[in-house]
């Protein structure tokens, strides 16, 4: 029995990894967004000690650190359009219609390169601020950050950041040079996609729990729900899913 559940174990494992390498490949090659003043990598900077003190939020301790130039991340990010007191954690105005992000532990203000793995939008902006203080957030982006990567209206977003180094201190706001955000009134039709397995058993099984459907794509099985009329309201079908304990459901257009 034993080997039996470690079996059944390693073969999630390796339905997960495919899963992603697949979302990763379907989002390769996607529309980098240009800015109007695209914000300064400050050669050789230096970060103020004040910003890479630790700090306590909430019972929650956490230690800033300077990542190598390059280093990745990935997870979920979120957006939050005002600030308490309308000041950054580096003492800088929050302009929410600007390109910024808080993040807890890299070093502020920095410049990373943000993109969406559900839609393939990447942007360039200014880490500024400290946060999101919510259990499995990566990275909360301004108003203006989530309209421009495709955020604002689903809520949050897989994304990975890339550490480009140190930005200028107290430097002019950058904002997107257009905003490809479809409309408030947006009709279009999305799926929530709930994963893709390389063994279509698996896949029924998930499909079974949640009244899916499965269809075979690029030799994976892929479990949606769905249509849905608009980003809204399939994200209110993502949340379920996740709050279900499929993690790496995520929006996609119907085609």
């Amino acid at each position: 029995m034993s080997t039996q559940l470690n079996l059944i174990a390693k073969r999630s494992v390796q339905m997960l990894v495919l899963a992603s390498i697949w979302l990763l490949a379907a989002c390769a090659g996607g529309p980098k967004l240009s800015t109007r003043d695209e914000p300064e990598v400050v050669k050789n900077g230096q970060y103020r000690a004040a910003n890479l003190r630790p700090y306590k939020v909430r019972g929650d301790t956490y230690s800033p650190y300077v990542p190598d130039i390059g280093d990745t991340l990935t997870g979920t990010a979120s957006w939050y359009g005002h600030e308490s007191g309308s000041l950054t954690a580096t003492g800088e105005h929050f302009d929410p219609n600007a390109l910024s992000a808080a993040h807890k532990t890299w070093p502020l203000p920095s410049v990373i390169e943000v993109t969406n793995l559900d839609n393939g939008r990447s942007l360039r902006l200014r880490l500024n601020d400290r946060g999101p203080f919510v259990d499995g957030r990566l990275l909360d982006l301004s108003k203006g950050a989530a309209k421009a990567l495709g955020v604002h209206q689903t809520g949050t977003a897989r994304v990975r950041i890339k550490f480009l180094g140190p930005a200028v201190l107290g430097a002019r706001p950058t904002y997107a040079a257009a905003t490809p955000e479809v409309a408030d009134g947006d009709r279009q039709r999305y799926r929530v996609q709930v994963g893709a397995f390389s063994e279509r058993a698996n896949a029924e099984r998930v499909s079974d729990q949640l009244r899916a459907r499965v269809d075979e794509r690029r030799g994976l099985y892929v479990v949606t729900l769905g249509p849905f009329e608009g980003a809204q309201k399939a994200e209110l079908y993502r949340q379920k899913v996740l709050a279900a304990g499929y993690f790496d459901a995520i929006l996609t257009r119907d085609e």
